[in-house]
Order: structure tokens, then sequence, then C-alpha cells
């Protein structure tokens, strides 16, 4: 009898520590500030893509050294937010994401029509209200991506190949235009 209740009391207890436990780990995400995306939010100021320097992505955990990284911090509430890129000669990574949230999106260079990559972030009613801007049989050569939240960061991301290609890679960071559009009235 005494062993069957220090049994009970033992299920329960180690029942109570696993919930415990997985509360922690879903909560982690939230109660952080120490993530990637926070970190290279803060380094973001103003309109523009921001290059990371090369000493600060290697400080950055869990993020590749060899990349070069662009930041463009993003407000729907002022429109819709486009990025716009020539394509690398490596790899090439446009991802949206919200702090403390994590990633909204990605999209790769393998996306990319005519050369470059044209990514659309909107609201779904901003992206309805383009939908209805579009001319009929015309081809749309950008991508829209719809977002549930109003505020983030776009990541643009370009493989450094070799140690001699981070230059064209920080190149193609700085000719990248990012920023807020207003839609016709």
């Amino acid at each position: 009898m005494r062993r069957m209740t220090f049994l009970l009391h033992l299920f329960i207890a180690l029942v109570v520590a696993g919930l415990v436990h997985l509360g922690g780990l879903f909560a982690l995400p939230r109660t952080t500030t120490d993530d990637v995306f926070s970190t290279l939010s803060r380094w973001v100021t103003g309109n523009g893509i921001i290059l990371m320097p090369e000493e600060r992505v290697r400080q950055l955990r869990f993020v590749d050294p060899n990349v070069a990284i662009g930041v463009c911090r993003f407000d729907l509430a002022a429109g819709p937010f486009r990025v716009r890129t020539g394509l690398s000669e490596t790899f090439l990574a446009v991802v949206f994401a919200r702090e403390q949230s994590g990633i909204i999106t990605s999209v790769s260079d393998r996306a990319a029509t005519g050369g470059a990559l044209d990514v659309v972030l909107a609201t779904p009613e901003q992206l309805r209200r383009i939908a209805e801007l579009d001319e009929s049989g015309e081809a749309i050569e950008e991508i829209r991506v719809p977002s549930p939240y109003r505020t983030g960061i776009a990541i643009i991301k370009v493989l450094v190949d070799r140690p001699s290609g981070r230059a064209n890679a920080e190149n193609v960071l700085r000719a990248v235009q990012c920023g807020s559009e207003a839609l016709p009235g």
C-alpha cells in the first residue's frame, strides 16, 4: 500500500516536472531578448539597408559566418514593403522576421525572374488592393507575400563561398533597394 502511494506520488511529480519543462521550452522564444532577430533589429535604424560588418556577423550565435548580411526594417502601416535586388554569383535569400516571433517567411534567389529578385511583403488587405490594380493579362514578376504582422525586419543574406568573395557579396547587398511604397489612391 505504501509502495503504491509512493509510486503514485512519483508519477505525479514526474508529470508535473515534464509539464513545467515543456512550458519553459515554449515560453523561451517569447521571453528571450538575445535571439538573432532581436539583436539585428537593435542595430537597424532608419530606412534603407544596413550592412552588418563581418565582425558583427561572426558575433551572432547560430549564424553562418560565411554570409554577408544586410537588414532593413519594415512597417506595413506605411504601405507594402518591397525588397528588390540583383542576383549574386552564389546563394541569396530574403528572410522576413519579427522580433521574438521568428521567421515570417523567406524567399531565395531561385524564385527570381528577369535576373532580379523582387519581393513585396504586404497585409492581406494591401495584397487585395494590389491585385485590383493589376492589368488583366499582364505577367506579374514580383513575389507577393502576405504578412500577419505589420512590423519586423527583412534580412538579406548572400553566401560568401570564398574569402575573396566577401567584397562581391557586400556589393550585392549595397545595391539592394528596400522600403515602403504607398498604394495609389
